[in-house]
């Protein structure tokens, strides 16, 4: 296409040629036409002057017939280059058309190109990721037979599995029958030792004081009867008169019966080593209130002394108002304020720790007053923890401990101390510090504070 355009450009420039040529054959020809007239002037003298105006006339008529033939002729040539031109205009535009198609022919080239360099990388990914995922079916291909493998050896062992749950079925219908001819006859056995202990715990049981003597030696009567505590110059079965007789086999029944707990409540039966270990830890054993005396002198099972405390205990300030929830939520440290406690001499507090209990004793001393705490325990188990009491003033400024305070960090005391016990062990405070504690309210009731910290060693 680019060709023919260059073809049609070289016809147009050669019509132009042509029309320029024509031109300058009529500007000769007009020149001698001049140059003719001016000779006929020159001439005139030496001819005929009709003659040589007729020739003239003749002459110019050729001329201009000539002139005009070629004026013709230069309008059709000048015609056919303006239809050059415009052709060649045309076609000038048709290859301007062409030209900017073969452009963009270009540059769609090279976009096909670039789209073909990126559809080869696609390929190439695309070829990779065929690749792994060939791979990748080869590697499950694999598992797979493995898997395939280990049911089959699943399978075989399974159906082994079987055959050894049968063997161990039967075996244990075997084991079954024989475990309960076993039980069958440790009942049988349990039947006979609980009623030949019955029967030696009846023979060595005082019939005074209706106990199992639990340490020797054992007196014993003519008659074989056995007391360990009722001892006196007659048998207090047979009245006959006792002398210095032990029964050895007296001692050694107690040392192989089980003995039962003395304690309300209880009714379990142990050995008599651990017999002797459990009536100090037994949470049925009786013990005192722990609160004063002279507000409740009450004994009764350990067991009961938390609610007795709650509900009716005299000598404590849980069933005076105080809100038991906060008291008993376990969360320490916990501020305490008493009102008129100084008044009132030494009500206690109960205070719920981790389900471990414990109470806080105020006694009071002719000088000094003491404040201690209790843990519903034994001496043993008072040792796995460690308590502090700090008693201040009840202003919320001395809650941080910057103010005049009274501390006292140590082991709780158990249970079943007695109350001048308590007097000698916990924070003692003297009737002066006190006094210095204290704070006189509006309704002239003396306040002061207490703070208590519990934690297990």
């Amino acid at each position: 296409m680019e060709d023919n355009s260059d073809r049609n450009q070289g016809e147009g420039e050669t019509e132009n040629n042509n029309y320029n040529e024509l031109n300058s054959k009529n500007k000769e020809i007009l020149k001698r036409s001049e140059e003719m007239l001016t000779s006929t002037v020159l001439e005139k003298e030496g001819k005929n002057w009709d003659e040589k105006q007729n020739d003239k006339q003749t002459m110019i008529d050729e001329l201009l017939s000539k002139v005009n033939v070629l004026e013709k002729e230069r309008n059709d040539m000048k015609t056919d280059g303006d239809k050059a031109e415009e052709e060649r205009k045309a076609i000038k535009k048709e290859r301007d058309a062409v030209r900017e198609e073969r452009d963009a022919m270009k540059e769609e080239i090279k976009l096909i190109i670039k789209e073909n360099e990126v559809t080869s990388e696609e390929n190439d990914a695309l070829k990779e990721e065929r690749d792994v995922i060939t791979k990748e079916r080869d590697a499950i291909k694999e598992e797979k037979d493995l898997i395939t493998k280990e049911k089959d050896v699943a399978i075989e062992e399974n159906d082994a599995l079987k055959e050894e749950r049968k063997v161990i079925s039967k075996e244990r219908d075997v084991l079954k029958i024989d475990n309960e001819t076993i039980k069958s006859e440790n009942n049988a056995l349990d039947t006979k030792y609980t009623a030949l202990t019955s029967t030696l715990r009846d023979e060595i049981d005082c019939p005074v004081c209706l106990e199992v003597p639990t340490c020797g030696p054992v007196p014993v009567c003519p008659n074989g009867h056995v007391c360990s505590k009722c001892k006196d110059s007659h048998c207090p079965t047979c009245r006959v008169k006792l002398f210095n007789g032990k029964s050895l086999l007296a001692v050694k029944v107690i040392e192989n019966i089980q003995h039962a707990c003395r304690n309300e409540d209880c009714g379990k039966f142990f050995p008599l080593e651990e017999y002797k270990l459990h009536l100090t830890s037994c949470l049925h054993r009786t013990v005192n209130c722990p609160s004063p005396n002279k507000f409740c002198s009450r004994k009764m099972s350990l067991s009961k002394v938390y609610d007795h405390i709650l509900e009716d205990c005299q000598g404590s300030c849980n069933n005076v108002g105080i809100n038991n929830y906060n008291l008993n939520n376990g969360k320490f440290p916990k501020y305490v304020t008493f009102v008129s406690i100084l008044k009132l001499s030494s009500k206690g507090l109960a205070l719920k720790w981790n389900d471990q209990i414990f109470y806080l004793n105020l006694e009071k001393a002719p000088d000094y007053y003491v404040f201690s705490l209790e843990l519903f325990g034994t001496a043993l188990e008072c040792k796995d923890y460690v308590v502090s009491i700090t008693v201040h003033s009840h202003r919320t400024d001395d809650k941080d401990m910057k103010g005049n305070v009274q501390r006292f960090t140590g082991q709780p005391l158990p249970i079943k101390s007695e109350q001048e016990m308590r007097k000698k062990n916990g924070l003692m405070v003297g009737t002066n510090q006190m006094e210095s504690l204290i704070v006189i309210d509006e309704k002239k009731d003396i306040r002061f504070g207490i703070t208590l910290d519990i934690k297990k060693q």
